[in-house]
């Protein structure tokens, strides 16, 4: 058994002579979890099939969002850049449900984009992107918390696996519309005719 060094941390094989990021189950040891790491994929997952977030716990977000099946809901990213030049860069994007089980991905996207050389740190956010869902017609009301990471391009923002730009919020939707909703049934009136 050894361990896997990370960028972001160690997870540790369960299996020997395990190289990186190859299939197999890890241990996180900042949470002691047994992982599943799927190379087609590039995720990891828990025991339960959902995507593991190692490195981040869903943020409390500012506001929450209505949405029904049909809406359009725009998830923008916007972060101060400084440095050179970078193309290929990455940005996916995920909604869906955050449980005990992790993060399971119902909508995703991925957006690629460059990012124009800064030599002045900026006061204010500098660089922005953003991605468009249409909310489908099985839209689950669970699928309430999104998450985006950034990573590649070139020269590199880091890894997909293990991305050293993460974020999410949970609960930051609410789904309108899914399931019929029939309240203060009654008659409401008789009369003879």
């Amino acid at each position: 058994m050894k361990t896997l060094q990370l960028e972001l941390g160690i997870i540790r094989p369960l299996q020997a002579n395990v190289q990186e990021y190859v299939a197999g189950w890890y241990i996180d040891p900042r949470t002691g979890m047994p992982i599943y790491y799927d190379p087609e994929a590039r995720n990891f997952y828990t025991m339960s099939g959902g995507v593991y977030l190692p490195l981040m716990s869903l943020s409390t977000p500012p506001k929450q969002v209505t949405v029904a099946p049909g809406d359009n809901l725009r998830i923008t990213v916007s972060f101060k850049y400084t440095g050179p030049a970078i193309t290929g860069a990455n940005i996916r994007y995920c909604i869906g449900p955050n449980g005990i089980f992790g993060f399971t991905e119902q909508m995703v996207a991925v957006e690629s984009f460059s990012i124009p050389q800064v030599v002045t740190p900026p006061a204010s956010p500098n660089v922005t992107n953003s991605h468009t869902f249409v909310i489908p017609t099985n839209v689950g009301n669970d699928w309430v918390s999104m998450y985006v990471k950034m990573y590649g391009g070139t020269p590199s923002l880091g890894s997909e696996v293990i991305p050293s730009y993460i974020f999410g919020y949970q609960d930051a939707l609410i789904i309108a519309g899914n399931q019929p909703s029939i309240t203060e049934f009654k008659i409401g009136d008789f009369a003879k005719v």
